[in-house]
């Protein structure tokens, strides 16, 4: 068994509505980490966070479920909370002992009663938070319409990291704007994606997103808002270090693209 120091471990929980994908996300997550050898898939019963009878019946979470996994010489405690109303319970008390919250939001309902429930108690304990736009292989999948409602429903500091090439059943590809890349995974139970560069009919848009990412970090601290002004832009370095910063502070809430 591994030792971490304070500084290598992070306690997170996810938060969301019912049904948003948060339990799948986590038994990714495990997956990729190799803490589990197969994925396994709330249809089937045999997902790692819900082992409960009532779970498995019902094919929803009941109470929130603590995982962990180690990714990068960091240990990752992770809770998957419910997302009915009828838990919220199990919510409150994640949230007492986390460091951060990732909301999970589908994208073609948005942001739905149940995330705003949780986001509620995000706010109250002023803890930093990060939003993932989920299902976009969804055929009614609208990521620009999940962004905006998330802006209007959550926080008007939202900035959006990374969102889709295509959506729908051929989605397998995003554009992360911090490394200005293209990810593409074309199995599912791959561990790892392929990088290239970002395409031609989706740099203006990449360029765009980027620009008020780093608009927003920039704000952030009078320094780098000084440097902002000065250069007119941030250096990479800058904004990895900014945001990070301003996560912390919460000050900016990043939204990904998943599925």
């Amino acid at each position: 068994m591994s030792d971490f120091t304070p500084d290598a471990i992070r306690n997170i929980a996810f938060v969301g509505h019912g049904g948003s994908g948060k339990t799948t996300i986590s038994e990714y997550l495990l997956y990729s980490a190799g803490e589990i050898n197969r994925i396994g898939t709330i249809a089937e019963g045999n997902t790692t966070s819900d082992f409960n009878p009532n779970e498995i019946e019902r094919q929803i979470s009941i109470a929130a479920s603590p995982l962990h996994f180690t990714w990068k010489n960091v240990k990752v405690n992770l809770l998957d909370t419910p997302g009915y109303s009828d838990f919220i319970g199990s919510v409150k008390a994640s949230l007492h002992v986390v460091d951060t919250a990732i909301a999970v939001i589908k994208s073609a309902e948005g942001v739905e009663v149940g995330t705003e429930s949780a986001w509620e108690y995000v706010q109250k304990q002023e803890i930093p938070a990060v939003i993932m736009v989920n299902k976009i292989d969804n055929e009614h999948s609208n990521f620009d319409n999940a962004v905006e409602m998330a802006k209007e429903r959550l926080s008007h500091d939202v900035a959006v990291v990374s969102f889709p090439v295509t959506e729908g059943i051929n989605f397998n590809s995003v554009i992360d704007v911090i490394k200005m890349k293209m990810f593409t995974v074309t199995d599912p139970k791959s561990k790892k994606a392929t990088e290239a560069d970002i395409p031609a009919e989706h740099l203006e848009k990449a360029n765009q997103l980027r620009e008020e990412l780093i608009e927003k970090v920039a704000e952030s601290t009078e320094d780098l808002m000084d440097k902002f002004f000065e250069e007119g832009t941030l250096s990479d370095e800058d904004l990895a270090r900014g945001l990070k910063n301003a996560i912390i502070a919460r000050t900016v809430i990043p939204l990904f693209a998943v599925s």
